[in-house]
């Protein structure tokens, strides 16, 4: 039985494994990605001391890392156009538009009136969020300090 604590699961799961996915199976990484933004931001809440953290919340501080990586994630409402269309439909909702870099499409752009996310920049973006996470000293007591998951 394994242990598997905060940061090493962003460091397998959600850098390792969604790399995977990304370049396998493009468009379930969007899915992950979305969740993970969330993660991650509940990761960042130290002042709430377990995991029941409220989505909007959550989701917010989630997006904060990844304007560091790329402010222009402030121009679009992901957590209403990319999770919740998602989560509840499994497909985006109409102010964006998914694509993979072979298409030819690049991030951000305009098309139609939709904002283009290109999955592998956006999952650079991701992976400098987790990066920043991983990176963070958290107080002894802090959730991200104590077993997070087992795995058999």
């Amino acid at each position: 039985m394994n242990i598997i604590f905060p940061k090493d699961f962003i460091q397998e799961t959600l850098i390792n494994r969604i790399r995977d996915i990304v370049f396998r199976h493009p468009y379930l990484s969007f899915t992950l990605i979305a969740i993970g933004i969330e993660f991650l931001g509940k990761c960042m809440l130290s002042e709430c001391k377990n995991w029941n953290i409220k989505p909007n919340k959550a989701f917010k501080k989630g997006i904060e890392l990844l304007k560091q990586a790329d402010i222009r994630y402030s121009t679009i409402d992901l957590k209403d156009q990319l999770r919740n269309g998602f989560v509840h439909t499994l497909s985006p909702k109409s102010k964006i538009k998914l694509a993979e870099a072979r298409s030819g499409s690049t991030h951000f752009e305009q098309v139609e009136g939709r904002t283009v996310l290109v999955i592998e920049i956006l999952y650079r973006d991701f992976v400098k969020a987790c990066h920043t996470v991983l990176k963070t000293n958290f107080s002894k007591d802090d959730k991200m300090n104590k077993s997070f998951t087992v795995v058999k």
